[in-house]
């Protein structure tokens, strides 16, 4: 009775662990949100080497931004090292090697790092999942419903199996960002077609309320849901790229059609004298009506 006693203890001890982990890196998720929407307005290439050489201040700027995403990025990825060292399960899994890149060092170590516990992940999760279907009963229903019953692990790796379509969600226009030194234009088409996401300007938003969502739910239920739909309400809407002063018939709306090929105008034919008496006598219609005649 004492051993079981001491092992729930643990076991509740190693929850609020989970939990105040999950709460900071929510917390520093949240904390990064503003700087990667903002991180979208940031001119690109030759834009960016004009403005640096316009002004020392501006380069200086450049520098001491990219030195400190590096020195945040090192940061996460040594508490990541350390989180995985911490667990026994992962620590005796073999490491794969991961080539360097040059100057793609860092996303390469996080490869690295995501390569390393994908296989704990997937195993834990559906572990977890295959409790709580057994304890609410949803493993009964796992022959009629076999799509909403698989592994969270396979319906993920299904997803991603062509994830363009998520990820084309997430493209902005320059029009709508705001990009420095990029001219705006005006919203709509361009020779009669839609305008398409840069897909350097990447937006989260969705993903962001959703971890949000989860976080004031476990914070406070009860105002949890208010406060969410509260953030939708504030935040700016998505309009479709269309051409607003056509309406009304103000402009007229047109398609270019492709060029016809092998194609010919009629061109208008001089008949000859005898042509009519030739078509009557071509099927006996001239012999008809000297009969009745």
């Amino acid at each position: 009775m004492k051993q079981h006693r001491e092992e729930d203890a643990l076991r509740g001890q190693a929850v609020k662990n989970q939990k105040v982990i999950w709460d900071k890196t929510l917390e520093m998720r949240f904390l990064l949100q503003k700087a990667f929407s903002t991180s979208n307005k940031l001119p690109k290439e030759p834009i960016k080497t004009r403005f640096c050489n316009h002004d020392q201040e501006i380069e200086q700027a450049y520098d001491d931004l990219l030195n400190s995403s590096k020195q945040t990025l090192g940061s996460m990825l040594e508490l990541q090292e350390a989180l995985l060292e911490s667990n026994q399960d992962i620590k005796n899994l073999n490491e794969t090697p991961s080539a360097s890149n040059g100057e793609s060092d860092e996303w390469s170590e996080v490869q690295k790092l995501q390569t390393r516990i994908t296989p704990f992940r997937n195993t834990e999760i559906d572990k977890w999942q295959r409790k709580i279907q057994v304890t609410t009963g949803a493993a009964a229903l796992k022959g009629k419903l076999h799509a909403f019953n698989q592994n969270i692990s396979d319906q993920v790796a299904g997803y991603m199996r062509d994830p363009s379509r998520m990820v084309n969600r997430m493209y902005l226009t320059k029009s709508t960002v705001g990009v420095f030194g990029e001219d705006a234009g005006a919203p709509g088409t361009a020779e009669g077609h839609n305008i398409e996401g840069d897909p350097e300007l990447i937006d989260d938003s969705e993903f962001y309320q959703q971890l949000l969502k989860e976080f004031l739910e476990s914070c406070d239920k009860g105002a949890s849901e208010s406060t969410f739909y509260a953030l939708r309400k504030q935040q700016t809407k998505k309009r479709k790229l269309v051409d607003r002063r056509a309406s009304k018939s103000r402009k007229i709306r047109y398609h270019v059609h492709e060029k016809i090929t092998n194609f010919m105008a009629p061109v208008p034919m001089v008949l000859p004298p005898m042509a009519p008496k030739l078509f009557e006598n071509l099927f006996g219609t001239g012999n008809e009506k000297s009969t009745n005649v």
